[in-house]
């Protein structure tokens, strides 16, 4: 069990100046949501004391360090609160958290995170939302139940097999009829049981890729993750996936899947799911590297292909992805102008036409060749999805951007529908 006599924060952390009544403090934040709430130290404490806070010295040798850098003399007794106090609040990397930790790995559902803030928090009003989605003018239409009947027939299309799709993970309430677009394809398109989901992984994370065993909790219901299908791939990629399996506890691009999964085929077929989250890549942009030629890329979407091929399942992939994030609120200087979100859609038709030629690397390298200056924050696990695919041919069902009234963000998105190049393809 990690120990308090080297104090050190846990990772990741967010810290932020707050000031209060003419007093500056610091608010403590987690990514992860493990926090309920900021937890706020004095910034002189912070600055003077908390600076030490990173494993290597004991608390003597903290004592000492503070007396010396600003004559302060604090006591053990007073620095042992403090550490007692953090170690509570489950900001350190100590007993607490640890004691958090061991019930996640053993919840076997993961709970609803974003029901009541990013969509309804009731199965009827989520419904009557998701509804209104389908039928909105922008969307993909309402369904013609009779149409779709139980929409698990092997013949319910012609032609290649139906690979997968890409939908967005932005909120409900800017790309909800986007959403729809991809769905409605699944659902009268594929006759899977088994989704593995690609999601990004918004927090920073020691690996590439994130697994999970646990189930799915929202308003409509639970979703089962598949065990089995996850432990094949973990024994071909190895159990380290299960690394950062927290940064699942909160993050919204495999939940808000889930729920559309939920609302179409939740009543007509039994279907489970294989959760996982795709961390950054822009390590190897930086080296300009294709990722494929990275081993742990390469070895995990070959184990993503082996599965699938000795799973005896019908599969198919979804992608929760967005594509560019500009404008003031990203870090840009100034509001956006028409010219700028007709240069950023012309940016993602072409990473777009990359997509649906199944060219995974061209996907990557137009991204590269602006340093991602645009902020594709589906880069990395787009790249994954379509070389999990194979050979596939896409379609781009609706795109759109996301713009706010005062124009300090866009965010574009898009719902896309892959068949295989191969109709008798795995």
């Amino acid at each position: 069990m990690p120990s308090l006599e080297r104090p050190q924060f846990r990772v990741p952390l967010n810290a932020r100046r707050v000031d209060h009544d003419g007093a500056a403090f610091v608010a403590i934040e987690d990514p992860r949501g493990v926090l309920a709430g900021p937890v706020a130290v004095p910034m002189a404490t912070f600055q003077r004391v908390l600076c030490h806070f990173d494993g290597s010295k004991t608390l003597p040798e903290i004592q000492a360090a503070v007396l010396r850098e600003t004559g302060q003399f604090l006591t053990l007794a007073a620095l042992e609160t403090l550490v007692r106090q953090l170690d509570e609040a489950l900001v350190l990397d100590g007993p607490r958290f640890e004691e958090f930790m061991k019930a996640f790995r053993a919840m076997k559902c993961r709970p609803t995170a974003h029901a009541g803030r990013s969509y309804a928090g009731t199965e009827r009003a989520l419904r009557a939302q998701l509804s209104h989605f389908f039928a909105h003018e922008h969307g993909a239409g309402t369904i013609d139940e009779e149409a779709v009947g139980d929409g698990a027939s092997s013949t319910a299309f012609e032609g290649p097999r139906f690979r997968g799709v890409i939908s967005p993970h932005i909120d409900f309430a800017r790309g909800g009829p986007t959403y729809t677009h991809a769905y409605r394809a699944l659902l009268e398109r594929s006759n899977a049981d088994v989704f593995v989901i690609l999601g990004v992984a918004h927090q920073a994370c020691t690996r590439r890729f994130v697994l999970t065993r646990k189930d799915f909790e929202t308003p409509l219901g639970v979703v089962t993750t598949n065990k089995k299908y996850v432990d094949r791939i973990a024994e071909i990629a190895g159990d380290i996936y299960f690394d950062d399996e927290l940064a699942h506890h909160v993050e919204h691009s495999i939940e808000f899947q889930v729920v559309f999964l939920q609302h179409i085929l939740g009543e007509r077929r039994p279907f489970t799911i294989v959760p996982i989250l795709v961390g950054s890549f822009h390590d190897l942009m930086a080296r300009g590297v294709d990722p494929i030629a990275d081993p742990e890329v390469a070895a995990f979407a070959a184990a993503l292909r082996t599965t699938e091929s000795e799973s005896g399942k019908r599969v198919a992939y979804i992608g929760g992805v967005d594509l560019c994030h500009v404008g003031p609120e990203f870090g840009d200087p100034l509001p956006l102008e028409d010219e700028q979100l007709e240069q950023v859609r012309g940016f993602d038709s072409a990473m777009l036409g990359h997509a649906a030629e199944g060219d995974a690397a061209g996907w990557f390298a137009t991204a590269a060749q602006v340093g991602n200056r645009l902020r594709v924050c589906g880069l990395a696990a787009t790249y994954v999805f379509l070389h999990a695919l194979g050979p596939t041919r896409g379609r781009v069902l609706r795109y759109d951007q996301a713009v706010d009234d005062r124009r300090t963000s866009c965010v574009s998105l898009a719902g896309m529908a892959f068949e295989s190049r191969d109709a008798s393809a795995l």
